[in-house]
């Protein structure tokens, strides 16, 4: 059965990085990065609430075709509100693919910290964009805002919450304990 996972949490989790490894797991993954599409609409910054929209729907449409060929998706993406995961979702049932979500959970702290070294040695193009509307100082405004999406979503609906423990020496995201596994035996068992 094919899948779409979801992995939602705050900018500077680890959503990318985790999307981008389960995706190269398994042969003709999509690691769909709906920030990227709307960092790719030309003059995207004038107007970006109406730009994220429109990456949104372009990404919708990228995802069916994906799963209509019969292919997994991964879509790390930050989502606070419900109505582009519950997209998601019916997406996947509309193509007979397995929905899977999972919420990437750090304290505040552990955020800020996140935040702030990516602000100080950018990696990619979009932190680079990012940093520039998202900093260490709205670290709590996002756990809050991922605690309570956590609370409006019915705990069947939500896999599995994980810890973001370290990022190991290439930069890699890596789960805490078992959760790591879990989260890669999750992508497995749901074929």
């Amino acid at each position: 059965m094919t899948r779409l996972v979801l992995i939602n949490g705050a900018p500077g989790s680890g959503k990318s990085t985790i999307a981008a490894a389960l995706a190269q797991d398994n042969p003709m993954t999509l690691a769909l990065d709906i920030d990227a599409v709307k960092h790719s609409l030309g003059r995207w910054e004038e107007d970006p609430s109406a730009s994220g929209l429109h990456a949104r729907r372009l990404s919708l449409a990228l995802a069916s075709e994906q799963l209509r060929a019969g292919f997994d998706l991964v879509v790390g993406q930050y989502l606070a509100q419900t109505v582009f995961i519950e997209d998601l979702q019916q997406l996947a049932e509309r193509h007979g693919a397995r929905f899977c979500e999972f919420v990437l959970d750090l304290d505040a702290a552990a955020l800020a910290d996140r935040l702030a070294a990516r602000a100080s040695t950018p990696d990619r193009l979009e932190h680079k964009v990012n940093n520039q509307l998202v900093g260490p100082n709205d670290a709590s405004a996002f756990v809050q805002a991922i605690r309570s999406l956590r609370q409006s979503r019915p705990p069947r609906r939500l896999d599995r919450c994980a810890r973001i423990a370290f990022f190991d020496s290439r930069g890699r995201a890596r789960l805490a304990g078992s959760t790591d596994r879990l989260i890669y035996q999750s992508f497995a068992r749901f074929s």
